[in-house]
């Protein structure tokens, strides 16, 4: 799965970043997703595993964005 981070006014934050998606996330998901490394091992049962990152949870609704101070 390909992930875009977001900022907390939903727009992108950072370089998109490949993930192992064990919930079977859609696109247009918003998603939360680590870098535990110990997660990682488990769903892979590698310890070498060069996977970074992974999908632990899918949200049931949109996050709001949030206003800017000033604005």
């Amino acid at each position: 799965m390909v992930l875009q981070p977001l900022d907390i006014n939903n727009e992108p934050d950072e370089f998109p970043q490949l993930a192992i998606d064990p919930l079977g996330a859609r696109q247009g998901d918003h998603v939360f997703f680590t870098s535990d490394t110990k997660y990682i091992q488990e769903l892979t049962s590698r310890k070498d595993s060069p996977i970074r990152f992974s999908v632990q949870g899918i949200l049931d609704q949109q996050p709001k964005p949030v206003k800017k101070r000033g604005k």
